[in-house]
């Protein structure tokens, strides 16, 4: 110990009373204020254990007084902190105050003073306190700022994903999440008040990063409090919808409007916390959408009726006319604040011919878009979002942006606000990333020590961006007319300018951890040094720009072509290469360069960016390969992070080196690395010699192939509930490690179901927990989410497999490989499965149907199977497609199966256009005649096909909608008649 700390350590140590123990702490405060090398020497000789134990005192303390804010610490807290007076604190909590302001102090320093606070009990304690019933506002206040320095930092320990979740698992408790649901919709004046709700909304967008943390911050009211936070801003904003007070208490909403919210509150960090906690999930959107805050300031559209439908009986009392017909107000008064924007120019969609190698699953990449009706319901929120993107400035413009933007991509808004984000969102995110653009607002939170809001802000824009074009051609269009390309390129270069620390850089110690004694506590241990402010920025800030540019590239070969030209190729390349394991110090000076390497979510993001870029011949051939990429992603696909090997499997730059690799990953129980393996090797297969393709069929194994095509996708017996896990199982098989697992549904993709308890109604917090109907529908989305990705899965593998086998039999030299294929299969075994895919799987009928509610079963309808995914039967077709544009052997070995061909009939008049056109394929081929010699053999062919009633299934197709079709018919009745002179 130095000998200038002796004197007031002892006097801690030795204190007599409280007010003693106050006075000390209140000296070491102003001692380690702005001095780093002095919290390190107080944490080597104990001081945040002495500091946990006050806190720890303190908070068996309250819990002998009374109980937590959960229950009626709820109801105590809000008669507190609402009685307008000023804290008079207590001497213990006086103590507390010091306390906990002396560990927000040490936690200014950086990730290494965090470590050895995490390894006390001060954290777990401060929350015990804040939830207790006698709370004071003033050091609530403190706890909230001190949580907050340490969840800002406590990420630059490793800017790895996934991070460590521990600070994410002590705070998001039901308990904790109860009070901060409180403390962010309680709706005192006080400057104090509003503080802490934006300070515990900042806490929550920090560390909520995990799927199972939001939906337990929505479970248990903290989007229902976020909601009416909300609500009470529009209600002081003015923007009410007319009428809302003649709906209250229906449909969800409250008795009474919100009261209006103080000119304290802030809403940019309210609608950050929003946007995390529902991106990637509609259910949670929705849940929010439907909360009692906003379904009462912005109710939904009601039917009216004309004038002319209300009349009148003889005692003057109003009724509807027995022809009236409901009609909805589609006119929306917050609309009327927007500009007019140009309308979409819809363009004829055009017939493409038809590719006989499989294309890619990613080709038809989510988008919940499609799901959305031009006719559905769309909330209010979604103007008033688009007007405060317009009229606010800082942060709460560039929350409005992302909030607006993740419920475009869930589906939540109209398809005619697409003009509107072209017009209005995309050019001003573009205007953002621009370095003459003012992000200041007086409204914003001040320096925090960390990076400027102007830099966190503009951060955050790319990934916006990103979300808001991906899927979507026209907002794509208008995002490069507007150079978004060239911004996005340049913005990518300069990351990799060496920079300088702007602030005083991150405390670390000189001393070694290997000279630590093991008897030394943990919390009296310095931590990793982590990382700086500045690099863990500059890292997000590339992370987001490639993936702005990897959404701008999927569809169009011209912006492909844009993004190489603007000469940023090397730098994604350079972004491909990770971080050595054990990084040394980072401090003053650069650590931003290319052999710095990168963290896992820009190593994800540059992998992006390469896969889209790989969507085009020339660029791939001409750009990448020549750049070098191929040697970081032969790299990557070995990396220790699997989420890392998945991205680089993903963008199938494949070495004849990577292909046992490959196959091995494609043997995994991770849904996303089997898929992604699966994806790259039936792209490695196409036009690949045969040695390839035999190694590809050698190294999965042809048992294991016919075993995943085998499995029907549809039925419930390949996804079985386990009841005491909750675990879904599907197709059990051993790895290539000889290993039991499940191939189409892992059971390490598990998910807690989100609990189903009642919670009571307590004063002043009933009014944002989720009523036992909303509750149980949050319960169920879970459920249904996870049987619907299974089910997702299980046709996306067989996808994957029939994909591979088909590119598998196509090409030069086809015939010796189907014939290897076909002996390690089984010739009967192979057509047996494909026929059985094709198989008419009729619905049940009206009868049936009203047979199962008469007897209150649904067995008799379940015995019926449902259809095969459109999915499926394209692969399957392909196949067929490339059988029979194989020499006559193999023509001839689809008409040895009894069903096969017979099965395929019913198909062509499927709704799906590319089912019906590879049909009208297997015919052209299976007739065409190859030379004189092959004319008897195509005239049998056609003989037996005609028996099978192809002529009349050609004629049901002559007048498709679909050109492709109409043209591919005209050949083959053609060649049909040719042989069977029909008219």
């Amino acid at each position: 110990m130095a000998r200038e700390e002796e004197p007031l350590f002892n006097r801690l140590l030795n204190a007599n009373s409280v007010a003693e123990q106050i006075t000390a702490l209140r000296a070491l405060k102003h001692e380690l204020i702005g001095h780093d090398q002095r919290k390190e020497t107080w944490i080597t000789i104990g001081i945040i254990s002495i500091l946990s134990q006050i806190l720890e005192s303190r908070r068996n303390d309250g819990k002998k007084e009374g109980m937590s804010a959960g229950q009626d610490g709820a109801a105590g807290l809000s008669k507190r902190w609402n009685n307008g007076r000023i804290d008079e604190l207590t001497e213990d909590q006086e103590l507390c105050l010091q306390a906990v302001i002396i560990l927000g102090s040490l936690a200014q320093g950086g990730p290494a003073f965090i470590s050895p606070i995490m390894s006390s009990e001060a954290i777990a304690s401060m929350l015990s306190i804040l939830s207790s019933l006698d709370c004071p506002k003033s050091l609530g206040l403190s706890i909230f700022k001190t949580l907050n320095t340490i969840a800002g930092r406590y990420p630059l320990q490793n800017v790895n994903w996934p991070q460590d979740n521990r600070l994410a698992e002590i705070i998001f408790t039901p308990d904790n999440i109860r009070c901060f649901a409180w403390v962010i919709a309680q709706n005192n004046s006080s400057s104090t008040a509003q503080t802490c709700a934006t300070l515990a909304a900042n806490i929550i967008a920090k560390l909520c990063t995990e799927e199972s943390h939001k939906a337990v911050l929505t479970e248990y009211g903290v989007l229902d409090a976020l909601a009416l936070k909300v609500a009470s801003i529009i209600v002081a904003q003015g923007f009410v919808l007319p009428g809302a007070e003649n709906h209250l208490a229906q449909d969800g909403a409250m008795s009474a409007l919100p009261q209006p919210a103080p000119s304290t509150a802030k809403l940019g960090p309210i609608l950050r916390a929003v946007s995390i906690i529902i991106e990637n999930s509609k259910w949670r959107a929705e849940h929010f959408l439907s909360s009692p805050g906003i379904v009462t300031v912005f109710p939904g559209r009601l039917p009216e009726f004309s004038p002319a439908d209300i009349k009148r009986n003889p005692w003057g009392m109003p009724y509807l006319s027995g022809s009236a017909v409901p009609r909805q107000n589609h006119a929306n008064p917050l609309d009327a604040l927007l500009p007019v924007v140009p309308l979409i120019q819809t363009q004829a969609s055009t017939n493409f011919p038809p590719l006989v190698p499989m294309g890619s699953f990613h080709k038809r990449s989510l988008s919940f878009l499609e799901s959305s009706s031009p006719d559905e319901d769309e909330t209010a929120l979604v103007p008033w979002l688009f007007h405060m993107l317009r009229t606010e400035s800082g942060l709460s413009r560039v929350m409005a942006a992302r909030l607006v933007t993740v419920l475009f991509r869930l589906g939540l808004t109209r398809k005619h606000r697409i003009p509107m984000f072209s017009y209005l969102v995309t050019p001003l995110l573009l205007r953002m990333l621009g370095k003459e653009y003012d992000f200041s607002d007086e409204s914003d939170p001040e320096y925090d020590g960390m990076i400027p809001m102007t830099l966190r802000l503009k951060e955050e824009v790319p990934s916006i961006l990103a979300a808001l074009v991906m899927d979507t051609q026209e907002l794509q269009k208008h995002a490069v007319e507007a150079n978004a390309i060239k911004i996005l390129s340049q913005l990518l270069k300069e990351t990799y300018n060496p920079h300088s620390e702007n602030s005083k850089p991150m405390w670390y110690a000189e001393s070694n951890d290997k000279d630590m004694s093991p008897t030394i506590p943990l919390s009296s241990q310095m931590g990793p040094v982590g990382y700086s402010p500045m690099t863990s920025h500059i890292m997000r800030y590339r992370e987001g720009i490639l993936r702005a540019l990897a959404a701008l590239a999927p569809f169009r070969d011209e912006y492909r072509k844009a993004i190489c030209e603007n000469g940023v190729v090397p730098y994604i390349i350079d972004s491909l290469k990770p971080r050595p394991p054990s990084d040394r110090i980072d401090v003053l000076g650069t650590k931003n360069t290319a052999v710095d390497g990168n963290p896992i979510p820009t190593l994800l993001a540059a992998c992006g960016a390469a896969r889209a870029l790989t969507r085009s011949v020339s660029v791939l051939r001409t750009s990448l390969i020549d750049a070098g990429v191929a040697a970081p992603l032969f790299e990557l696909v070995k990396h220790r992070d699997v989420e890392v090997q998945i991205a680089a499997t993903s963008v199938a730059i494949i070495s004849g080196d990577i292909l046992p690799i490959l196959c091995e990953h494609a043997h995994s129980s991770n849904t996303k690395l089997r898929l992604e393996s699966l994806w790259a090797l039936k792209h490695v297969a196409y036009n690949s010699t045969n040695d390839i393709k035999n190694k590809i069929v050698t190294g999965l194994g042809a048992s294991w192939l016919a075993e995943l095509i085998t499995a029907d996708p549809t039925s419930k017996g390949s996804i079985v509930t386990d009841v005491k896990t909750g675990s879904l199982i599907g197709m059990g098989t051993s790895n290539s490690a000889g290993e039991k697992v499940d191939l189409l549904n892992p059971m390490d993709d598990t998910r807690e179901e989100p609990r189903d308890e009642a919670l009571g109604s307590e004063a002043g917090y009933d009014t944002f927990l989720p009523d036992p109907t909303r509750r149980k529908k949050l319960a169920m989305s879970g459920e249904i989410d996870q049987t619907r990705q299974a089910r997702q899965d299980n046709i996306a593998v067989q996808e994957q497999v029939l994909g591979l086998i088909s590119n598998i039999i196509c090409g030069t030299g086809a015939s010796e490989i189907v014939d290897f294929l076909l002996n390690e299969i089984g010739r009967n075994e192979l057509l047996s499965i494909l026929a059985d895919k094709l198989r008419p799987r009729p619905g049940p009928t009206r009868r049936d149907t009203a047979t199962a509610q008469m007897s209150s079963s649904s067995s008799t309808i379940s015995s019926f199977q449902p259809p095969m995914p459109a999915e499926i039967l394209i692969a399957v077709t392909y196949v067929l497609v490339n059988l029979a544009a194989g020499p006559p052997k193999h023509r001839d070995l689809l008409f040895s199966h009894r069903d096969l061909l017979k099965n395929l009939m019913w198909l062509f008049e499927h709704p799906n256009r590319i089912v019906r056109v590879n049909c009208v394929w297997v015919v052209i081929n299976l007739t065409y005649e190859d030379d004189q010699s092959d004319r008897q053999a195509s005239y049998e062919r056609a003989s037996k096909l005609k028996a099978l009633g192809v002529i009349d299934r050609l004629g049901s197709v002559e007048d498709d909608d679909s050109l492709d079709v109409r043209e591919r018919t005209k050949t083959a009745l053609h060649q049909i008649r040719k042989y069977m002179n029909v008219a």
